[in-house]
């Protein structure tokens, strides 16, 4: 995955504005077009349709830190260095979109980045990720908090993140697959499934590697039991719990 970081004063700050459901595609501009002339480049997906964002950050090992932030409008493209000018710039050109004020906005910290979005009470995590910030690796699986596929780490503990609402993680740290990985490089857990075949569809894959990470930061050289528990909530379809248990098993 690549990605171009714009960050604010060493927090890595994103502010996104999800707008009415009326206006998805105001404008006349198709999502694919937006992100290129808003310079987002997130491997063959894309982040954030609805959001005024810049980026999604592919690993944090890689982030840069820079001393500016930059809100982009989502309808027209137009980049901003302040809150305040695209709250103006919303009211003046696209009115249809309404006014954005800062008491509207839930910070969630995301692989390390704070992102500021405005979202519905009702909204999960996994519909955040996914939907408004383009970060596909967490996955959808039952929707009910049965499968795991949609696990990610909330301050490092493994959670479904289908059965979270997102309001409920502001100021927490969360970490999705995407942020295992530095750049192009896997994490060593990562690479253990990789390595092991530890995967055949590959869907459920994330929700495993996610609390897997979650057990390795607690018990460094996990048993076989261990892990069986730390998966008991996870289900592959395509019956490769074998090869998975054995990628974590004893450690990587």
């Amino acid at each position: 995955m690549l990605a171009h970081t714009r960050d604010f004063k060493s927090i890595s700050t994103r502010a996104i504005n999800v707008m009415p459901e009326e206006i998805k595609n105001a404008g006349g501009i198709s999502r694919r077009d937006f992100l290129k002339n808003a310079g987002l480049l997130v491997g063959g997906a894309a982040a954030g349709s609805l959001s005024i964002i810049s980026t999604t950050g592919c690993g944090q090992k890689t982030i840069p830190t820079v001393t500016t932030s930059v809100f982009v409008c989502p309808i027209c493209g137009q980049e901003f260095t302040i809150l305040e000018e695209i709250q103006a710039h919303f009211v003046s050109a696209h009115p249809q979109a309404g006014n954005l004020t800062a008491d509207q906005l839930t910070s969630l910290n995301i692989n390390g980045i704070d992102y500021l979005l405005q979202i519905r009470p009702d909204w999960t995590l996994t519909f955040v990720l996914r939907d408004k910030l383009g970060l596909f690796g967490t996955k959808v699986g039952c929707d009910m908090g049965a499968c795991g596929a949609c696990t990610v780490l909330v301050n490092g503990i493994a959670m479904f993140s289908c059965i979270m609402l997102a309001v409920e993680c502001g100021g927490m740290k969360i970490q999705t697959i995407e942020g295992l990985s530095d750049g192009i490089k896997l994490s060593p857990v990562q690479q253990k499934f990789y390595d092991n075949e530890a995967f055949q569809c590959g869907f459920c894959t994330p929700g495993f590697i996610m609390a897997a990470q979650g057990l390795l930061a607690v018990n460094p050289k996990p048993s076989v039991e261990d892990v069986r528990q730390t998966f008991a909530g996870h289900i592959c379809t395509c019956g490769n719990f074998k090869k998975t248990i054995e990628s974590v098993a004893g450690g990587i």
